[in-house]
This record gives C-alpha cells, structure tokens and sequence, in this order.
C-alpha cells in the first residue's frame, strides 16, 4: 500500500511538473496575427513591424495574416471563434469598435467581447481629393459637392473612415455616395484616377501621393496640426467642430484568454514598440501613440466605441 501512494505522489509531481512546464515555456509554436484589412496599407506594415520585434521576444515567429473583407469584421470574427490559447490574435483598427453600430453583420456586438492586451498608436484620418478637382480648401470642396449635378463618389473601407466623412459632411452641408473597398490599396487607383471624387485615408495611406501632387489633404482628424504636415489644417480650423476621432490599433485575443498569457503577450508588444526598426516604422507612417497595457487598452476601446455610439445616434449612420 505504501509503494502504490508512494507511486501514485510520485505520477501526481510527474503531471503537474509536466503541466507547469508547458505553461510556462508559451508560446511554443507560431502565433497567427489577424490583421482585418488588406496587405500594402499602414495598419498591415504596422502589424508587419510589431510582428518583427514580438517575433524576436517571444522566441517564436509572429505570422500576419491579412483577413480583409466585412469592413474589416471578417478577421475580427475569426479571432472572435478561435481558441482562447494565445496562437490567434487580433490587430484591431479603433473602426472595429464602431462596426457593431454601424452594420447589422457584425459578428460581435462589442469589440469588449475580445481580451483586450495591448494598444500601438493609430491612424490619423484625412479628408483628401484628386488634385485634377482643383479645390484647395474643404469649403471649396462642399462648394464643388453642392454645385454637382449628382452626389460625388467617396471611397470607404472602414467604420471610422465613414465617421470622420459624415463630420465633415454633415458640418457643411453637402452629400457624398458611399463607394465601399476592402482597403486603402483597392481604393487608390480609382481615387488617384478621379473615378471617385473623394477619400478619408490615414495619412501614412494618402501622404506619398500628397507629395507627389496627386492628392490634396484638405483635413485632419487631429487636435493639433500634424509637425510633418504644417500646411494642412485640422478638421476644427476647416470648420469641422466634432472632437478627433479616437486613433488606436488594438492588439486583441479571443473571449477569456487566460491572464498569465495576456501578460506575456504585453511584455513582448512593449518590448517590441522600443526598438529602432518598430519606431523607425512608425515615423514612416506618421502613427504616434505609446504601448499600453491590457487596462488602458480596455479604456481606450471602450472610448472609442462610446464615440461611434454617440455618433451613430445623432445621425443615424449605417453602411448597411
């Protein structure tokens, strides 16, 4: 009897030593980054750079894998429905806190449904135009949109793309036709062509087309005027009075990812947001905003969500 509780203490230390072990050598194999917009904008190079620094931290690859589609509730929606083990995970835009407002297709209905785990800084909006329209100012441009024979064509592909553009619109009193895309790279073409008439892009997305004469920026969805950008006037001095859109990218897990792993997961994106390469990369795409922890990160998401709310109500928005 005393050698089969001898044995069987010895087996119970065997699996829980074993059980501990695994625990603590996460992660052990690639971890997916759901990225739910196209390859080629600045939320994907974004992800590809923190990806980079995780990669390096976490001593195991950090793959992004570009989910596009559903104004960007298509990825979402598959890290949504993916085991709560630490191998799947989100890069949020602060737009995918305004989806379940603004689309009966959500497939959540609060982007607090997701453990929130860390939060890199976002994408400053801008209301830019073909530079063939000839118009320099935003009251030129509502000038232009009212005198129209027909509603000009404005390019979309996500959720705070179309809050930034009902501001402005709604602020100066003219209309503007929805024309959806997947992602900022889809919609370039047609933009730069002047098949449509009218953008709200990140600024990283709009930025080397302003330079070379292609676009003009006529509005930024900022405080403050951009340092990089002097010449280009914020919404509020455009006459634009709705307060800057919330600007984040969330880094997300699925519903109930266990705490031990979260932690890991934000130490690493920290140590990432530090590194020459990543800050170089976010230089680049002009996208300022610290690393935040999982705490802050829920705030912030919460915030962003009550914006697109308040919103939605006073106008009835819906890209439905």
């Amino acid at each position: 009897m005393n050698r089969w509780i001898t044995g069987l203490a010895a087996a119970a230390l065997a699996l829980w030593t074993l059980s501990s072990g695994a625990q603590a050598v996460y992660p052990a194999k690639p971890i997916r980054l759901i990225v739910p917009t196209p390859a080629g904008g600045p939320s994907d190079a974004a992800a590809r750079a923190l990806a980079k620094g995780m990669s390096a931290e976490l001593g195991h690859e950090v793959l992004v894998e570009n989910r596009p589609g559903g104004n960007s509730g298509i990825g979402a929606g598959a890290v949504l429905n993916a085991p709560a083990d630490g191998y799947t995970l989100l890069f949020a835009l602060a737009s995918n806190a305004g989806l379940p407002h603004l689309s009966k297709a959500s497939p959540y209905k609060s982007l607090a449904e997701f453990t929130a785990v860390a939060t890199i800084g976002g994408n400053t909006q801008c209301f830019v135009v073909p530079a063939g329209l000839a118009v320099k100012t935003l009251a030129e441009f509502a000038a232009h949109a009212k005198a129209s024979a027909k509603p000009l064509l404005r390019g979309s592909n996500n959720a705070s793309e179309d809050m930034v553009a009902g501001q402005v619109t709604g602020a100066l009193g003219f209309t503007l036709e929805r024309v959806p895309y997947k992602g900022a790279p889809q919609m370039l073409p047609d933009l730069l062509e002047g098949r449509i008439q009218a953008a709200v892009l990140p600024v990283g997305a709009s930025l080397p087309h302003v330079r070379a004469g292609r676009l003009v920026m006529l509005g930024c969805s900022v405080a403050e005027r951009i340092a990089a950008l002097p010449t280009v006037p914020t919404l509020g001095e455009a006459g634009v009075g709705a307060a800057p859109l919330v600007t984040a990218h969330f880094v997300l897990g699925p519903p109930r990812l266990p705490a031990d792993i979260v932690e890991r997961l934000a130490a690493a994106v920290r140590q990432a947001a530090q590194t020459a390469d990543f800050r170089q990369e976010m230089d680049r795409l002009l996208i300022v905003g610290p690393a935040r922890s999982p705490g802050e990160t829920r705030e912030l998401m919460l915030r962003a969500e009550a914006q697109y709310v308040q919103y939605v109500r006073e106008t009835g928005a819906s890209i439905d």
